[in-house]
Formats: C-alpha cells, sequence, structure tokens
C-alpha cells in the first residue's frame, strides 16, 4: 500500500505541476481527474466490500494433543471484483488462558474462497476463534476498507482416553452403591425400620407387640432398595498439566458409570467465589455439555476447592458415594 501512496503522490505533483507551467483545459481536467481518481476507486470498491460475508466454522471436537481446525470463509454475494482480503484472528483457550493472533490473506476468485487455520492443542480446554479485523483495499490500493462482520467460533480439546476402574462402594456385588429408604404407601417387604407413629399412617403399620410393650405406638416402615447419588468433584484449578491429568481420570470415570447405566454428578468450586457448580450426567451428550461449561471457565494456579464446603445434591437420595478426582487419582466414599 505504502508505494502505491508514493506512485499516487508523485503522479498528483506531476498534475500540479503541469497544471502550473501549462494552464490550458487540459491541465485541468487532468488535475481533477487525478484529484477524484481515489474517490472514485472507494466508490468503486465499496459494492464488492458490502456484498462480502466472513463466516468462521469450528472443526469437530479433537483429544488433547492433535491439531484443532477452524475454518475461515470469506463469501461474495455480489458479482463486483474484490482485492485480497486481509484477515487477523485471534484463538485462545479459555480454561488455560492460552492465545494467540495469525494474520491470514484471502484471495478472492468469486464465489466462496476457504481458508484453514491449525492450532495446537496441548491442553484441554474450549479453543474460541474470532476474527479481530478484516480489510482490503480500494481497487488503487490506496485506503484500506473493513469489511463487515467478526465471527467467531469455538471447540472443545477433549481429555485423552484413559482407563478407570469402577470404584469398590460401586462394583461390590453386595451393595453396588444401593441405600435403603421408605417405599411410599408401605406394603410388605423383608427390610423395614421402626419409628413412632405419625397421623396419618395405617393401622396395618402399627408393630402392635412391641407397642404394647412401650405403651406407644411403633409403626414398622417398610424400606425398599434405591440407588445412592454418585458425586464426582475435581478442584478447578491448578497447573495445566494437573488440569489434564484430572480431566482425563474424570472422563473415564464418568463413562464408566454411564455404561454401568449409572447417571451422576459432577461438582466443582469456583476459584474465586467458591460457588458450586453442579451438572447433572445421564450421558455422553450431558458429559460433553459439562465439559464445555467447565472448559469455558478459566482456572488460575490456586483457589477455593470444593471440599471446602459440605457436599449437596439436588434431589439426591439419602446420603451420595462422593469420588474426590486429583491428579494423582480419584478418591471417595460415603460422605
Amino acid at each position: 500500500m505504502l508505494h502505491r501512496r508514493i506512485s499516487y503522490a508523485a503522479l498528483l505533483l506531476a498534475a500540479v505541476a503541469f497544471q502550473i507551467f501549462f494552464r490550458y483545459y487540459l491541465s485541468t481536467f487532468t488535475l481533477v481527474l487525478v484529484v477524484l481518481l481515489p474517490v472514485l476507486a472507494v466508490l468503486l470498491s465499496l459494492p464488492g466490500t458490502l456484498g462480502t460475508a466472513l463466516t468462521l466454522f469450528p472443526g469437530p471436537a479433537v483429544p488433547r494433543g492433535e491439531q484443532a481446525r477452524f475454518t475461515l470463509r470469506l463469501t461474495q454475494r455480489a458479482g463486483f471484483p474484490l482485492p485480497p482480503v486481509k484477515v487477523t484472528l485471534h484463538w485462545t483457550n479459555q480454561l488455560t488462558g492460552e492465545s494467540g493472533r495469525t494474520l491470514c490473506t484471502l484471495r478472492p476468485q468469486g464465489g466462496e474462497t476457504d481458508f484453514t487455520l491449525q492450532l495446537p492443542t496441548p491442553h484441554c480446554g474450549r479453543l474460541v476463534c474470532r476474527v479481530e479485523g478484516a480489510r482490503c483495499c480500494d481497487l488503487l490500493g490506496l485506503f484500506p476498507l473493513p469489511l463487515p462482520g467478526k465471527p467467531q467460533a469455538a471447540l472443545l480439546s477433549l481429555p485423552l482416553p484413559t482407563e478407570a476402574l469402577l470404584p469398590e462402594e460401586l462394583d461390590s456385588p453386595r451393595t453396588g452403591g444401593v441405600v435403603l429408604k421408605p417405599r411410599p404407601g408401605g406394603g410388605p417387604g423383608e427390610d423395614y425400620d421402626l419409628r413412632d407413629y405419625r397421623p396419618g399412617d395405617p393401622l396395618r403399620s402399627v408393630h402392635w407387640k412391641l407397642s404394647s410393650k412401650k405403651d406407644e405406638l411403633v409403626v414398622r416402615e417398610t424400606l425398599e432398595p434405591r440407588q445412592a447419588e454418585v458425586v464426582l468433584t475435581y478442584d478447578h484449578f491448578g497447573p495445566p498439566e494437573a488440569l489434564d491429568q484430572v480431566f482425563d481420570r474424570l472422563c473415564a470415570l464418568s463413562r464408566l458409570l454411564l455404561e454401568k447405566g449409572r447417571a451422576h454428578h459432577i461438582q466443582w468450586a469456583a476459584p474465586a467465589s467458591g460457588a458450586v457448580e453442579d451438572r447433572a450426567v445421564d450421558s455422553e451428550r450431558a458429559l460433553l455439555a459439562c465439559l464445555e461449561m467447565a472448559f469455558s471457565l478459566p482456572a488460575p494456579e490456586t483457589g477455593h476447592s470444593i471440599l471446602d464446603g459440605a457436599l449437596q445434591v439436588p434431589g439426591g437420595v439419602g446420603q451420595p458415594l462422593h469420588f474426590h478426582i486429583t491428579p494423582a487419582d480419584g478418591k471417595g466414599g460415603r460422605t
């Protein structure tokens, strides 16, 4: 662009000199034409510029360590010519804070023109790529013209597959993470609990023999086995390498639970405020949605631990089975 401006300045000086030394209609016409030439070039470039659209497409989610791909597409809706377009792309990993910029040049040939950006994914996270700016020059190459639109797209850098063992509390053939809870409406059953009579209890549930000994009504409450809620927790802070190990083990255990038909919760605490984030996971799609939520939150070096507060499970049955995932292993049990 600089050499074109220098060339135009030389042309303008020549036109001025021509007007000074030759005061005729031709010199005046030449000077006016040279002065108006940049304006005409900009006006002729506007239809092509305004009729251009930029779109950014994310590639599929990739395992950590593979190349992530974003496709930038320039679409010419009008049939006007368009000079080469320079686009500045900015990308960032929302989890780790890694970021960078890339300058690319698109040379439109009519219709659609694509540019593929490949990014390394050394760590887990949510990669967001956006167009910071796009511009082309007028037909003379003297002035930059911005292109409308600043699209963005995102994809996930996923944990690596790893082996996981089902915790003993869930794998035990005797319990399998089952708790006994009162059966709604009562009825016969092998397992039961004794408690004081409450108004509204049916008379058939009264334990008459024990009631006669205690001189007060005692009710036999039938219990039925129900699966305990499973909660996986982790701390949303630490070095990226440690978080990679945490997410590897977290996803492996979560998928193992899903294979066993066990829905569960994944919880973590916001590093700054300590507010607990809770996500129910009952399918692979729910797990990916949970990861996208977690990966979109920055993870500092230090912060509040999920273990600092009491564990709470919305709508949980009895005491949950709690397993806290660390870079070394997953530890847990009843809380």
